[in-house]
C-alpha cells in the first residue's frame, strides 16, 4: 500500500513538473507562437479565397486542403504553383522565409532554454517560479528556511523560495529539492510577483529580521488577500500582537517554539514533543518495551487503562502499524509512541 502511495506521488511530480515545463516552453515562445500563427491562418485565408482552387486537383479544394498546402509552402515545398497575384506573392516568397526564421530562432532559444534548465540557471528558476500555483513561498533562505522547505518537500507540497542574499549556500541545495528561487527583497512586490504570489496558497517570511517579516506580510495581503500567511518574529509578545493587530494568520517566535525542545531534551530522550491542546499539556513520548518494563507483556487496553495513555504507533521489528489494535501484546524490542498528560509524565521521563 505504502509503496503504491509513493508510485502515485511520483507520477503526480512527475506530472507537475510536465507541466511546468509546458508552460514555461509555451511563454518563452509564446511571441513566436503568435506570429506564426497570425502568418499561418492569414495565409491560408488568402490562398482560399484568392488562389484558383478550382484548377486543382480536388484534394486540394477544401479549407483542410488549402491548410495543408500552407504548412507545405512554410517548409520549402512547392504543392500547388505559383500565381503572379500581388497580393499572393507574399504568401509564395513570404512564408519560406518566415519558417526559416521561425525554425532558426527555434533552435537557438530551445537549445538556449535546455542548457538553462541543465546549469539549473538563475533566469531558468525565474521562468519556473512564474510558472507555479498552488504552491507556497518561503521568504528567507537561512537555516530556518530552508528546514522549513525540507518539511514541506516532504509533505508533496510545490514551494518557491525568495532570498534576498545571492550568495546563500542554501541557494545551491535547492535544484536537488526542484525548487526555485528568486533573489531579491522579499519587500518588493515585483520581487513577489515574480515569486506567483497571487496564485500562491500560503506565504512563510522567515527571514531573522522581523520588521522585513511583517512589512512582507502586510505587501503581499495586499497582493492576495486570500492567501494564508506564517511569519517568523523573534519576540513571542509581539507576534501574539501581531497576529491579532495586522491579520497574519500565524506568527511564531523562534524562542518560545524551541524552548519546549530544551526542557523536554534535559528531561529525557525519550520525550519526542510537548504541546498544550484544550487547557491541557499533552506529550508525546517513544518508548522501547524492555523485558522487565511496565509495558512488556500486556495489552495495549490495559497499557491505556492502567496509566491513561493512548497508544498511536507500534511498530515490531520493521512493520509499523499506526493504528494498532487494543489486543495487541507488547514484546521485548516493541516500539510505542504514546501521549499523555501532565499528570502521567513523570512516569514515563523514568521509564
Amino acid at each position: 500500500m505504502i509503496g503504491e502511495l509513493k508510485k502515485q506521488n511520483r507520477f503526480l511530480q512527475n506530472a507537475k513538473q510536465f507541466v511546468r515545463l509546458v508552460r514555461v516552453l509555451l511563454y518563452e515562445f509564446r511571441l513566436f507562437i503568435i506570429c506564426s500563427l497570425t502568418a499561418f491562418l492569414t495565409s491560408t485565408i488568402l490562398l482560399y479565397t484568392l488562389y484558383p482552387i478550382k484548377e486543382l486537383p480536388a484534394h486540394h479544394h477544401s479549407l483542410l486542403g488549402v491548410a495543408y498546402d500552407t504548412v507545405q509552402l512554410t517548409f520549402f515545398q512547392s504543392p500547388i504553383p505559383f500565381v503572379d497575384d500581388w497580393r499572393l506573392v507574399p504568401v509564395f516568397f513570404g512564408l519560406p522565409i518566415l519558417g526559416l526564421l521561425v525554425i532558426t530562432e527555434g533552435v537557438i532559444q530551445l537549445g538556449h532554454l535546455l542548457l538553462q534548465k541543465r546549469t539549473y540557471s538563475k533566469e531558468w528558476q525565474m521562468m519556473l517560479a512564474a510558472s507555479f500555483e498552488n504552491h507556497i513561498v518561503v521568504a528567507g533562505m537561512g537555516n530556518v528556511g530552508f528546514r522549513t522547505m525540507e518539511h514541506l518537500k516532504r509533505y508533496g507540497e510545490s514551494v518557491v523560495c525568495i532570498e534576498r542574499n545571492a550568495e546563500s549556500s542554501f541557494l545551491q541545495e535547492l535544484e536537488e529539492y526542484e525548487v526555485p528561487a528568486v533573489i531579491g527583497d522579499i519587500k518588493n512586490p515585483h520581487i513577489l510577483e515574480k515569486a506567483s504570489i497571487r496564485k500562491a496558497k500560503a506565504f512563510l517570511a522567515v527571514t531573522d529580521n522581523d520588521l522585513a517579516n511583517i512589512e512582507a506580510a502586510l505587501t503581499v495581503r495586499e497582493l492576495a488577500p486570500n492567501i494564508r500567511i506564517v511569519i517568523r518574529v523573534f519576540d513571542h509578545k509581539l507576534a501574539e500582537k501581531v497576529e491579532k493587530q495586522f491579520g497574519i494568520d500565524a506568527a511564531f517566535s523562534a524562542s518560545a517554539l524551541s524552548a519546549p525542545v530544551f526542557a523536554q531534551a534535559a528531561l529525557s530522550s525519550n520525550l519526542l514533543a510537548s504541546f498544550e491542546f484544550g487547557g491541557a499539556v499533552l506529550n508525546a513520548f517513544q518508548l522501547t518495551v524492555a523485558e522487565k518494563s511496565l509495558l512488556h507483556d500486556r495489552q495495549i487496553d490495559q497499557i491505556r487503562d492502567k496509566y491513561e495513555v493512548t497508544v498511536l504507533m507500534h511498530q515490531r521489528d520493521a512493520v509499523v502499524d499506526w493504528n494498532p489494535p487494543p489486543s495487541t501484546v507488547l514484546k521485548s524490542g516493541d516500539k510505542v509512541l504514546i501521549m499523555t498528560d501532565n499528570k502521567n509524565v513523570q512516569t514515563f521521563l523514568t521509564y
